[in-house]
Parts: C-alpha cells; sequence; structure tokens
C-alpha cells in the first residue's frame, strides 16, 4: 500500500534512535506492533513528524482499503486539529499524536458512528486513571482533564470512502511537556501533574488495549449507545469472574466518567449568546443536558458549542 506523503511527514522511525537530546525517548514499534497483532488490530504507521495523523490516516483510507483498527501515529505533530479548527502541536517526542482507523461491521447503526469520540475518550481515561496513576475525567464533549485542566483532547473525523463512510478518531496526549511548553494555561501534560508513568510506548499500548475492548463491545451491539454490554470488564489484564460489574450501556460508561455532570455551566454559541445553567444529564444522542434556572432543559450537540466552561471560571 502506498500513500503520497504530507509535506513535513517524515519515514518511521527506529526504536534503536533511544532518547533525545531531552531525555524524551522514541516511541517502541515492536512492542506497539506486538500488542496490536495481539488485539488482532490493523496497521501501525509511526512517522518521525508529520503535519497531522488524522489527515494522514484519512488520506491512507481514501487512497486504498485499510484493515479497522489501523493506527497512525508520530515522534513530532506540528499541525495537529481541534474541535472548530483550533491548532495543536507540541515539541517532539513530548506527547501521544494518535488517530484510529473505525470501519464498523454490517449492521452498526449510523447513530452510533457519533459516539466513537466519546468512546476514544472513555479509553484515555481508563489508561490516565489505571496505568498512570491520575484522577482523569471527560469534560464534555470530547477533553481529557486531570487537576482542573485539559490533558487530552480527542477528535473525529468522517471520511466517505469508496467502500462507505469510515471515521478517524485522533487524540492527542500532553506527557512530558514542561510548564513553558504548554500552549496555554488551561492545559497541563502528565509531567505538570506528577503522572505515575511518562512512558509514551506503555501508554500507547494501554489506549490501544482500551479502545479496542470498548469498540468491539459497541460493535456487538450493533453501535447502539443504549444497550447493555460488558463494557466494564475494560481493563486489559481483568479476569473474567463470577462477581464482575453488571452490564452497562455505553452511554452509561461515558457519563460514568464526566466531570461535567452537576455543575454550572456556560455553554458559548456560535451566534455570541451564553447559555448557562446545570449540566444534568448525556442524553441518548451525546448531547449535553443542561438545565437553566427556571427550569427549561436544553440539549447542547457538541457542534454547536464553542467553549463549555464551568461557570466559577474553572476550566473543568
Amino acid at each position: 500500500m502506498s500513500i503520497e506523503p504530507n509535506p513535513g511527514h517524515t519515514s518511521e522511525p527506529d526504536a534503536s534512535a533511544g532518547a533525545s537530546e531531552d531525555g524524551r525517548a522514541a516511541l517502541d514499534a515492536a512492542t506497539l506492533r506486538r500488542i496490536m497483532g495481539e488485539l488482532g488490530a490493523g496497521e501501525l504507521w509511526i512517522s518521525e513528524q508529520t503535519g497531522s495523523t488524522n489527515d494522514d490516516l484519512a488520506a491512507r483510507a481514501h487512497n486504498a482499503p485499510l484493515a479497522n483498527l489501523s493506527v497512525e501515529t508520530t515522534e513530532h505533530q506540528k499541525a495537529g486539529h481541534g474541535r472548530l479548527g483550533r491548532g495543536w502541536q507540541t515539541p517532539a517526542r513530548s506527547a501521544l499524536a494518535t488517530s484510529i482507523y473505525f470501519r464498523p461491521a454490517p449492521g452498526f447503526q449510523q447513530s452510533g458512528l457519533a459516539w466513537l469520540s466519546m468512546l476514544c475518550s472513555t479509553a484515555m481515561v481508563q489508561t490516565l486513571r489505571e496505568d498512570a496513576g491520575m484522577a482523569a475525567g471527560l469534560k464534555w464533549p470530547n477533553d481529557v482533564v486531570a487537576g482542573g485542566r485539559k490533558v487530552c483532547g480527542v477528535l473525529a473525523q468522517l471520511v466517505m470512502t469508496a467502500q462507505g463512510p469510515v471515521v478517524v478518531v485522533g487524540a492527542g496526549l500532553n506527557v512530558s511537556l514542561t510548564a513553558d511548553e504548554l500552549p496555554v494555561d488551561t492545559a497541563a501534560s502528565l509531567a505538570t501533574l506528577g503522572a505515575g508513568t511518562f512512558d509514551r510506548t506503555e501508554l500507547l499500548g494501554g489506549y490501544l488495549r482500551r479502545v479496542v475492548h470498548l469498540f468491539r463491545t459497541f460493535e456487538g451491539v450493533g453501535g447502539n449507545a443504549a444497550t447493555r454490554a460488558a463494557y466494564a470488564q475494560a481493563a486489559p489484564q481483568a479476569p473474567a469472574a463470577a462477581n464482575s460489574p453488571e452490564p452497562m450501556t455505553l452511554r452509561e460508561l461515558v457519563r460514568s466518567v464526566m466531570v461535567t455532570i452537576g455543575h454550572e455551566v456556560d455553554a458559548h454559541l456560535p451566534n455570541g449568546t451564553v447559555l448557562r445553567g446545570t449540566a444534568i444529564d448525556l442524553d441518548a444522542e451525546g448531547s449535553l443536558s443542561v438545565r437553566e434556572a427556571g427550569g427549561k432543559v436544553h440539549s447542547v450537540l457538541a457542534g454547536d458549542v464553542y467553549h463549555l466552561r464551568r461557570s466559577d471560571g474553572s476550566y473543568a
């Protein structure tokens, strides 16, 4: 399979390259490929640098059919995408910029595609909680936060191919960035928060394990976020036990890791108005239910919100 390279895109690094001058180690391609093989996932591409892993993987999908759950990652992303066209970039080897290709099986509900970004966000929350010892949570709709600051952003992109619609979901996790390297004061990194590990290979492996588990469980119920399944058994090494947690829906799982519910929030809308109210629920479509002081409940769509902030001024 071939693809025209993006400007600035260079070939896969050798893990033997070791650490850079600032001590930031390269991803271990052999370990990641072993993990993906164990998971029955697709192909893995690692570039030394690129503009956007989402763009690279979407281009591959346009070029030729890809194996489901193929992964694009890079040592240095220079022009990543955030929501509403916001940019995202980090120093080399200081972050994880990873995109995953989803091509659900026949029978998967179209409405289920919209849940894949929150599915991946939930997998990242689980990874940070279980592998890095962090009290992470999901700030609706797609920010993973810890210590009241953003550590990871997730962005889904619908790609129309000759084989039908597919979804590429990118995640950008701040790992070893110093306080001076962070782009805004509402951001943090695993390093600035004192996480239990900064090993990007370990973190990416854990994230992929959880994404694959959650996606295959979701796929098994046809992409219906209201159908109960064994999502709770998401830890990579969790044994099947008689006292396993009760099955839950994907909506319930996502809601369980959200830090937005229960707080007064300001939803900044594109027309310049601000909707203030209490975030009370995640609805059946993945929208946020916000109740105004007068009692009226609004369903806020992710695509209609420019910013969502706590009304007390805090980020998360």
